[in-house]
């Protein structure tokens, strides 16, 4: 597949989630609105709808800031070298970096890790391991895993408190989705953010410390 664009906050909360579950989702409304309701109401379907608003490259960089939280909270989201590809892979989303992720069937795991790199796998145009007769991927597969993973984390995350957890993953790829957190800064282009009202020329102050990758 190739890499889908993020969507606008007014686009509709169900193309969203379309992009992020097995099932058809009839969540009414656009998508920053949606998304709003959600987090207080439905937090795990919030995480969804964020998995399937961004961009392919922002929705996988959201993975890997979250697989992080996990790691600072003292939990393994998996294969740190294997997360270290995903990383490389989101920087610099070329073939080669894809292919050093691994192929769809060689990786073997359902760590947070292992769905992140599912999902860069799944960016490829041939889920066929033969070129002669290629197979297209589902556009919407990577976003899928992005989705799981992140769930996934939450899981993981040690101690009652995982709602709150659910809630630092949504504040965090809100903010993604405003252009917050980046690896560096201008690394992708500004855009409208999925919070009502948000200014994407602006760099919204955050009392939050997110790890140096």
């Amino acid at each position: 597949m190739a890499e889908l664009s993020v969507l606008t906050p007014a686009s509709p909360a169900a193309e969203a989630l379309a992009r992020a579950m097995a099932i058809e989702s009839a969540e009414a409304g656009d998508s920053s609105a949606a998304a709003a309701r959600l987090s207080g109401a439905n937090p795990r379907r919030a995480l969804q709808l964020i998995a399937g608003w961004l961009s392919t490259r922002e929705s996988v960089w959201w993975g890997c800031l979250c697989a992080a939280q996990i790691l600072k909270a003292g939990v393994e989201p998996g294969p740190a070298a294997l997360l270290a590809k995903v990383l490389a892979w989101v920087k610099d989303p070329t073939p080669a970096n894809r292919d050093a992720v691994g192929g769809i069937l060689d990786i073997d795991g359902d760590t947070p890790a292992h769905l992140l790199a599912r999902a860069v796998s799944f960016t490829t145009d041939n889920l066929s391991p033969c070129k002669e007769h290629p197979v297209a991927c589902p556009t919407n597969l990577a976003h899928r895993m992005v989705a799981m993973a992140v769930l996934a984390c939450a899981d993981l995350w040690p101690g009652p408190n995982r709602d709150e957890c659910e809630a630092h993953f949504i504040d965090l790829g809100l903010d993604v989705s405003e252009g917050l957190h980046m690896w560096a800064k201008g690394a992708l282009p500004l855009h409208p953010g999925l919070r009502k009202g948000a200014d994407p020329t602006t760099f919204r102050k955050t009392g939050n410390i997110w790890e140096k990758w």
